[in-house]
C-alpha cells in the first residue's frame, strides 16, 4: 500500500479536482430533480444543499489550481474563501431546515445562519483592523469557517437528516429510502469530519493538533480523497432517494387515479341499473292498474296479477340492494373527521407535501354512509389535483359545523389558475356531479401564484339528488 501513499500525497491536485467533481454533481443532480418534485417539500429542503454543492466544488477547483500553477493571487485566495463561507453557510442552512418544526423554519434557519456568517466576518474586520493581513488572516477566516459552519452543519444535518427520516417517512417506503438516505447520514457526519475539523495547519488549538498536513503525513491519504467520497456518497444518496419518493408517488397517483375510474364506472353502470329499476316498477304497476279492472269481472285474475306484481317487486327490491353492494362497492364506516383524516395522511406520506387538518364550528352533525362518501370522494379528487397539477409546498383541510350547514375547505399555495378550465376538466367535472348529488354549493377561488381555495358546502337535512330525482320518478 505504500505505493498508493506516494500516489495519492504526490497528486493531490487531481484529489481536489475529483472533490470538486464530487459536488458539482451533487449541486446539478439534485436540482434536476427538485423541478421534477417541486410540489414537495423536501424538494425546498434540498436547494440549500444543491448550491452548497456548487460552492464546494468552486472552492475545490480553486484549490486544485493554486496547487497546480503554484500562482496566489490575492483576489482568487478571497473568492475562494468567500465562496467556503457561502457554501458552508448553506450547509448549515440546510441541517436547520431539517432539523426545525415547520413553523417558523424559513426565519430560524436564516437567522441563525446568517448570525453565525456575521459574526465570522465581523471577526474578519476585527483581525484586519488589528494589522493582521495578507495570508495569515485567510488562514484564520477559513478555520472559523470550518469550525464554526461546516463541523456544526455536517453533524446537525446528518442527526436531523436521519430523525427526519423516521418522522415523516412510514411504512414501506421507509424500507425502501431507509438505506439511502443512511448513506447520506454517514456522508455528512465524515463531511463534518474532514471538511470541518480537519482543516489547514495553525498554531493553535485544535488547528495545531488536528490538521490536513498530520492527516496526511500519519496516513498517507490527503483529506481531499475523503471529501470526495463524501460529494459522491451525498450524490447517490440523493439520486437514489428522490428516484424512489418520485416513482412512490407516480404509482400513488395512478392508483388513485384508477380507482376514481373504477369509481366513476360503477356509478355509471349504478345510473343505468337505475333507469332499468324504474321500468320493472313502472312495468308492477301496470299489473296493478290491470288487476284493478279485474277486481270485479275476473277476481282469480287480480289476484294472480297481484301476486305477479309482489314477486316482481321482490326481485326489483333485492335486485337494488345487490347493485348498491356489488356495483358501488363498501361504503365506508368512518365518521367524516376520521376519514379526513386517513385520506389526508394518505396523501402525506405518498407526496410529502406539508399537510394541516382541523375541524371547527358548532358541535358534530352525523351524515348517512353515502352522503360520506361523496364528500371523502370529492377530498380525494381534489387532494389528486393538488398533487398532479398545483405544485404546492403545503395543504390546508378545514371541516367547519355550521348552523345549517357543513363546509370543507381544501386550499394549497401553488401555482393556482389564470381561469377556471373551459371544459372543467375531469377531476372538477366529477366533483361538481358529487356536489349535484349532495345539493350542495361548489365555490372555487384561484389566481396565478396564488393557490387554490375550493369551498364545498353541503346542507345537512336535504336528501342527495340521486335519491329526490328516484322519489320523483
Amino acid at each position: 500500500m505504500g505505493w498508493l501513499r506516494e500516489f495519492l500525497a504526490s497528486h493531490q491536485a487531481i484529489l481536489a479536482l475529483l472533490h470538486g467533481q464530487a459536488f458539482f454533481v451533487l449541486g446539478v443532480s439534485t436540482l434536476l430533480l427538485t423541478r421534477r418534485s417541486i410540489r414537495l417539500e423536501l424538494a425546498d429542503e434540498l436547494t440549500p444543499l444543491a448550491t452548497f454543492g456548487f460552492c464546494e466544488a468552486a472552492v475545490a477547483w480553486i484549490t486544485a489550481w493554486l496547487e497546480t500553477t503554484g500562482l496566489s493571487p490575492s483576489w482568487l485566495v478571497w473568492c475562494r474563501l468567500v465562496a467556503l463561507a457561502i457554501g458552508s453557510a448553506l450547509l448549515l442552512s440546510f441541517a436547520l431546515q431539517v432539523y426545525m418544526p415547520t413553523d417558523g423554519r424559513n426565519r430560524w434557519r436564516w437567522l441563525v445562519a446568517g448570525s453565525l456568517s456575521g459574526a465570522w466576518m465581523l471577526g474578519i474586520g476585527i483581525i484586519s483592523a488589528l494589522g493582521i493581513s495578507g495570508e495569515r488572516l485567510r488562514l484564520m477566516g477559513e478555520l472559523g469557517i470550518r469550525y464554526s459552519l461546516v463541523l456544526p452543519g455536517g453533524l446537525l444535518g446528518a442527526w436531523a437528516l436521519r430523525r427526519e427520516m423516521f418522522r415523516t417517512i412510514e411504512g414501506a417506503r421507509l424500507m425502501l429510502v431507509k438505506r439511502p438516505i443512511g448513506v447520506g447520514v454517514v456522508a455528512l457526519g465524515i463531511f463534518a469530519l474532514f471538511g470541518g475539523l480537519i482543516g489547514p495547519a495553525a498554531p493553535f488549538f485544535p488547528a495545531s493538533l488536528v490538521n490536513e498536513n498530520l492527516f496526511l503525513n500519519v496516513t498517507g491519504i490527503p483529506v481531499a480523497l475523503f471529501r470526495a467520497l463524501c460529494g459522491f456518497a451525498l450524490t447517490l444518496s440523493v439520486v437514489q432517494t428522490l428516484g424512489v419518493v418520485l416513482n412512490e408517488n407516480e404509482m400513488w397517483l395512478e392508483n388513485v387515479e384508477r380507482r376514481q375510474a373504477l369509481v366513476d364506472e360503477r356509478e355509471r353502470i349504478g345510473r343505468e341499473l337505475h333507469d332499468g329499476i324504474i321500468q320493472s316498477i313502472y312495468a308492477a304497476g301496470l299489473i296493478l292498474e290491470g288487476a284493478r279492472q279485474n277486481l270485479a269481472e275476473d277476481p282469480e285474475k287480480a289476484r294472480d296479477q297481484l301476486t305477479q306484481a309482489i314477486e316482481n317487486l321482490n326481485v326489483t327490491i333485492q335486485d337494488i340492494r345487490r347493485y348498491i353492494f356489488d356495483l358501488r362497492g363498501e361504503l365506508s364506516q368512518d365518521d367524516l373527521q376520521t376519514g379526513l383524516r386517513k385520506i389526508l395522511k394518505d396523501f402525506r406520506v405518498n407526496t410529502l407535501l406539508e399537510t394541516e387538518f382541523d375541524v371547527g364550528g358548532d358541535g358534530i352533525r352525523r351524515f348517512d354512509a353515502e352522503r360520506r362518501q361523496h364528500i371523502f370522494q370529492i377530498a380525494r379528487e381534489a387532494l389528486t389535483n393538488v398533487a398532479r397539477h398545483a405544485r404546492a409546498r403545503k395543504v390546508q383541510v378545514h371541516l367547519k359545523y355550521g348552523a345549517n350547514a357543513l363546509q370543507l375547505s381544501i386550499s394549497d399555495d401553488g401555482v393556482g389558475l389564470s381561469a377556471l378550465p373551459s371544459n372543467n376538466g375531469h377531476g372538477l367535472r366529477n366533483i361538481r356531479e358529487r356536489t349535484r348529488f349532495l345539493n350542495g354549493m361548489l365555490d372555487i377561488d384561484t389566481a396565478p401564484q396564488e393557490g387554490l381555495n375550493l369551498v364545498l358546502t353541503v346542507p345537512y337535512q336535504q336528501r342527495i339528488a340521486s335519491q329526490v330525482r328516484g322519489e320523483e320518478a
